[in-house]
């Protein structure tokens, strides 16, 4: 269907663009611009630099629509879904005719569309700092493009967020939204990665950008993918368009579901995503002096990507019974394991690309960044994670099983409680500042694993071991109550389909 037609984009036209409205925005933009236009040109006459002043003019005024477009139609889709569920009217819009692809691409185009009328009203004024910097056109035209696509891709994003949340968590879900902004629209680039800004606010540094081979220490439009030299341009493109991609189709995949059946997406697009992303974040990666540290950088982030992909992979209680239905009377083994397979799968997979890119950065023969040397450690570490991620979600999942209301937020909060008094124990105790007593501490946190390097694992090796033995034991006990709870569904299932 095309978007003009689109009955949902239509509506939010209807709403988003009254006359009142746009005359209010309309006047505002005049007055701002003739404003700075005036200022403008009063200060030519005491600081005749042109281009520097409407260097400053445009980034400025980019910014000001990164801001506006990104920020406030990223707001309006998170309240395009969440209003319409605190009014109790979209399940009216889930049993339209609509399909989930026209009703997601209707409020995402349509949620944010008073934002775009008002960056439409500041294009004089762009075209007038772009003149005055001398500003080539090609690149304040990328600009705009970079400005749309990176906003789309934050839409996406919030419009996900806004299938997600439920009642009475707006204030945290804008909250949410700011916090994400702020991480999106950082510059990565320097130690870490070799990619510049993904978000809006690059726009403003291609519009003053000198020309497109720009690249010294202040402004650089060119990346470094796997030692490859890029432009920024189609990189920012090409992963602002694939997220759009994979939040769109999350919001597709849920946004005519009942929200007691959510699933964010299936184990097989989950792991593609995971595998996905790390391919990027290694290829941006820069070298850094420690292999371990290296590694560190990359558990980390996978710990808050498997972290969010294990949370939308787990069941509740509906969903169970949906399993138990279809699979009829045969025994649920991966239902009484889940999500264990799919964790255990991604994060392997995962890894063998992290210890593969460690192992071509470090290729020297001899000394200690040798594979051989660090090798061991690396894959020990590895393994943790693995254990670490898989037994956590696998608590999860069995307390989100349970009986009572947000039976998962109840698990979040104890595995959270235990944490932090048991790193509090064990650093009153010294376990993270004497290398002796550092193995003590992977028998009750595995994130001490960050620790473990040759002189620390020579002190005591064995607790190292008995660390990994504790959380194999602990994931098949898991298993065993999360089959306990499913037994006692199955059961609760046979007794009301038998009749009386």
């Amino acid at each position: 269907m095309n978007l003009l037609s689109n009955p949902e984009f239509l509506r939010y036209a209807r709403i988003q663009l009254r006359p009142n409205k746009i005359v209010i925005a309309v006047i505002t933009c005049a007055v701002i611009s003739i404003t700075t236009v005036l200022v403008v040109t009063q200060s030519l006459n005491d600081y005749p630099h042109r281009s520097v002043t409407g260097n400053q003019l445009l980034g400025l005024l980019f910014s000001l629509q990164a801001f506006l477009l990104a920020v406030g139609g990223g707001v309006a889709c998170l309240n395009s879904i969440y209003s319409e569920k605190d009014h109790n009217t979209f399940d009216y819009q889930r049993i339209t005719r609509l399909t989930s692809l026209e009703l997601a691409l209707g409020k995402l185009f349509g949620a944010p569309l008073l934002m775009y009328f008002i960056c439409l009203c500041f294009v004089p004024l762009t075209f007038y700092a772009a003149v005055l910097a001398g500003a080539r056109p090609s690149l304040v035209l990328a600009a705009y493009v970079v400005l749309f696509v990176s906003s789309l891709a934050f839409h996406s994003l919030t419009l996900l967020l806004s299938v997600l949340i439920v009642k009475g968590s707006q204030v945290t879900g804008i909250l949410v939204c700011l916090l994400l902004f702020g991480i999106y629209s950082t510059d990565p680039r320097g130690n870490i990665l070799t990619i510049g800004s993904l978000g809006p606010f690059a726009a403003g540094t291609f519009a003053t950008a000198e020309s497109w081979r720009t690249d010294n220490t202040y402004v650089s439009l060119f990346d470094h993918f796997f030692g490859f030299r890029l432009h920024h341009f189609p990189v920012l493109i090409f992963i602002d368009l694939f997220c759009a991609f994979w939040f769109l189709l999350a919001v597709v995949r849920n946004i005519k579901r009942d929200p007691q059946r959510y699933q964010v997406y299936s184990p097989t697009q989950s792991i593609l995503f995971a595998l996905t992303l790390n391919f990027l974040l290694i290829g941006f990666f820069a070298r850094w002096t420690s292999v371990l540290d290296s590694q560190s950088f990359f558990l980390t982030m996978n710990l808050i990507l498997f972290g969010l992909l294990g949370l939308a992979l787990l069941h509740n209680r509906d969903s169970a019974r949906g399993s138990l239905l279809a699979a009829h009377h045969q025994p649920l083994l991966l239902e009484a394991l889940w999500p264990a397979p799919i964790l255990l799968a991604g994060t392997l997979l995962a890894n063998v690309l992290i210890i593969a890119q460690l192992i071509r950065l470090y290729p020297s023969s001899t000394g200690p960044s040798a594979p051989g040397s660090f090798l061991p450690f690396v894959l020990l570490r590895s393994l943790a994670f693995i254990l670490w991620i898989t037994t956590n979600f696998q608590f999860l999942q069995c307390m989100n099983l349970r009986r009572g209301k947000h039976p998962l937020v109840l698990g979040v909060l104890y595995l959270t409680v235990y944490y932090v008094c048991v790193l509090f124990v064990l650093a009153s105790i010294g376990c993270f500042r004497v290398p002796q007593n550092m193995s003590v501490g992977s028998l009750f946190v595995p994130s001490a694993i960050y620790l473990l390097d040759r002189p620390n694992w020579i002190y005591n090796p064995s607790l190292w071991v008995a660390g990994f033995i504790i959380q194999v034991l602990l994931l098949f006990v898991l298993a065993f109550f999360q089959s306990r709870q499913l037994a006692r569904l199955k059961s609760e299932l046979a007794a009301v389909s038998t009749p009386t």
